[in-house]
């Protein structure tokens, strides 16, 4: 087969009546780039496992004018996955655009989190975004062109204390994301890897938790209120997101710490170690 054109700059109006996918879409990020895809000119596609809160992304869609499909979709499911990408690509005779959003979130020191836990995780955070990848890739390499969107997280690059769990699958997300630039550009399928530092979402009030003491309780539930009282807006996100699809970047950063933390973890990778042991004994 031939090689086909390298990934470029699309430019914003490439979007137009283009075709997306965005999984873990009822709330949060999800939703925040399901709205900037259809402010592009999208017609989108939502997955996600909570049906009530689809429905009224699914409606704010339509009310900017884009046409969307909503399916239940369980992203740790490889047969629902299989589902989601035959019923997507029939919707409208191909995809342009997946965003591999879904994510979960489980804290404590991994010999007190309960081995289903892990499981439970991996499956969503690691196993949805390779399952994603791997059913729409093929369609994308066919065509020579589409754009998938892989969000990872701060933990993808910098170890956090009690996130042994959520970092295990945001790393893996993050050495994904880099083989698959690396292999699909070949193929003009481009890849953006998104790491966004605090955003205002409520997933630190629906993490798993297992706590040691009680200073994590009270530190686990400090963050969480500080991811949803101080992060960055998700449509404000979302906004960024679709601008870097446009411009072709592979890595985004989203707020000051995703940045501060990407350059110092590569400039004192020990010192950023010691630092998470030194926070994680002082919990204990």
């Amino acid at each position: 087969m031939a090689v086909s054109r390298l990934p470029h700059r699309k430019g914003m109006g490439w979007f137009m009546d283009r075709t997306a996918v965005v999984t873990g879409a009822a709330s949060g990020l999800g939703r925040g780039i399901a709205v900037a895809l259809a402010e592009a000119g999208c017609h989108l596609v939502l997955a996600d496992v909570d049906a009530e809160g689809l429905g009224a992304v699914r409606t704010e869609i339509e009310g900017k004018g884009r046409d969307c499909l909503a399916l239940g979709v369980d992203v740790s499911d490889r047969r629902a996955m299989e589902d989601l990408a035959r019923e997507a690509l029939a919707w409208k005779g191909g995809v342009d655009v997946l965003v591999n959003n879904a994510g979960v979130a489980v804290a404590g020191e991994l010999d007190v989190i309960p081995v289903e836990d892990i499981e439970w995780i991996v499956g969503v955070n690691l196993m949805g975004e390779i399952y994603g990848c791997r059913f729409f890739l093929p369609h994308m390499v066919e065509r020579g062109e589409g754009h998938i969107v892989n969000i990872a997280s701060v933990s993808g690059f910098a170890a956090l204390p009690l996130h042994v769990a959520y970092t295990v699958t945001k790393f893996g997300v993050v050495g994904l994301s880099e083989m698959l630039w690396a292999e699909a550009r070949n193929h003009g399928v481009g890849v953006t890897l998104v790491c966004p530092g605090a955003l205002s979402t409520d997933i630190g009030f629906r993490t798993r938790n297992h706590y040691r003491t009680e200073k994590q309780r009270e530190s686990e539930e400090r963050y969480a209120a500080m991811l949803r009282e101080k992060g960055m807006d998700p449509e404000v996100a979302g906004r960024k997101i679709v601008e870097a699809v446009s411009q072709g970047k592979f890595l985004v950063l989203l707020g000051r710490e995703a940045y501060l933390l990407y350059y110092l973890k590569r400039l004192a990778p020990m010192f950023c170690l010691r630092v998470a042991s030194l926070v994680g004994r002082r919990l204990n």
